[in-house]
């Protein structure tokens, strides 16, 4: 069993509640999402960085064993091109729990219309327990993997 943090601080939404079926379906994986209050996202675990999405709405963490998590920082903000993001990391970067991954301006993604709810996802195929209930602070337990 693995513990992943919470990579946002906010509220806690269950997957079946995000406006995105891939997600929503668990086509990519179980997980959780958060809508976050804050605009700073950490690292949910130790890994590698394996994927760094061009704009940095995005990220995957790697650990040893093979444990994959995705971490889709809002719905639709793949087309911003990084607008309003500032990206703190790299791909094949070593991360520690509550390292800085990135920056997202939320006032900008409220002027440009963005649904925020951010998806934490497992990857690579093991199943999750949620471990967190309402609300959540960055780098507090937020799902556990069996």
């Amino acid at each position: 069993m693995t513990a992943l943090a919470s990579p946002f601080t906010g509220k806690v939404v269950s997957l079946e509640e995000v406006d995105d079926d891939v997600f929503s379906q668990r086509v990519m994986g179980d997980g959780v999402a958060v809508l976050p209050r804050e605009g700073r996202v950490v690292a949910p675990i130790a890994g590698t960085v394996g994927k760094l999405f061009e704009g940095g709405h995005g990220f995957a963490i790697e650990t040893p064993d093979g444990l994959q998590v995705l971490v889709h920082v809002g719905l639709e903000t793949v087309h911003l091109k990084g607008d309003g993001f500032t990206v703190k990391v790299s791909e094949g970067v070593e991360v520690d729990v509550g390292d800085e991954m990135v920056t997202v301006d939320l006032d900008r993604m409220q002027e440009l219309g963005i649904d925020m709810v951010s998806p934490v996802v497992v990857i690579s195929g093991q199943e999750v327990t949620v471990s967190a209930s309402d609300e959540v602070s960055a780098g507090d337990p937020l799902l556990e993997t069996h």
